[in-house]
């Protein structure tokens, strides 16, 4: 079983000097608290970007498995549910557990990115985007990519990528068509590569407001479009 895919905190430290907890770039700021959540056999593997300030504040709080998803894990389920992926009747804080069988979680970033601004380190707001443009940042979202993507547990079928808006698809889709050779775009919502499929769906944090849209918003809807070719990609494989 790979170190990689065993429930629990995870051991890395590929972008941290000696014994140095955090990693400062300019305004951004990378804390090492690595982890990975669920099965270590997974069918289908649920991708956010980072830990965010609620994650964070769980994570202090120590108990594991209350992380990943901490005060999201309702819209979570209702991601999954709209994709067809779990019931709705299924307990959604079982898939963070060490007894999951079905669903890994983990994120792009297994640490925990976060960005200055008046004093304070914020993982929301414009955190995402920047990320992506900022060189420094890019090296570290690529090399933890590198990391713990390139190669996913054989059961994987499905990976979902927790994100769609136009420039966060664009830059992971350039970042995951240079690490797989046999990457194939399937739709605008979708991508093949390596064994899986991998689909784009709406994030779960409350701050996101296109995420009622893509739950149950009309096909002429942006958002909407982008669950409808999400769930056309998972019926077609």
């Amino acid at each position: 079983m790979s170190t990689l895919y065993a429930h629990g905190p995870q051991q890395c430290r590929l972008c941290f000097d000696g014994h140095a907890a955090t990693l400062s770039l300019g305004e951004w700021r990378l804390h090492n608290n690595p982890g990975y959540y669920g099965s270590a056999t997974p069918s289908t593997l649920i991708l956010g970007f980072s830990k965010g300030a609620n994650q964070n504040r769980a994570a202090e709080a120590g108990h594991f498995d209350r992380i990943a998803f901490a005060g999201a894990r309702h819209r979570l389920q209702a991601v999954l549910v709209t994709l067809g992926l779990m019931p709705n009747d299924r307990s959604i804080d079982h898939l963070m557990t060490a007894h999951e069988r079905d669903f890994g979680v983990a994120s792009l970033v297994r640490c925990s990115f976060c960005k200055m601004k008046n004093g304070e380190c914020k993982t929301s707001g414009d955190v995402i985007p920047s990320a992506f443009t900022d060189a420094d940042t890019l090296a570290i979202i690529e090399r933890c990519v590198a990391t713990h993507l390139k190669t996913l547990p054989p059961s994987v079928k499905r990976v979902v990528l927790l994100g769609t808006a136009d420039a966060y698809i664009k830059k992971t889709r350039t970042i995951f068509g240079r690490l797989y050779s046999n990457y194939t775009q399937v739709n605008e919502a979708a991508f093949r590569a390596g064994d899986a499929l991998w689909v784009y769906a709406a994030h779960p944090s409350p701050g996101n407001g296109h995420f009622e849209s893509w739950i149950s918003g009309p096909p002429e809807n942006v958002s909407a479009r982008k669950r409808l070719l999400a769930q056309l990609a998972l019926a077609d494989a």
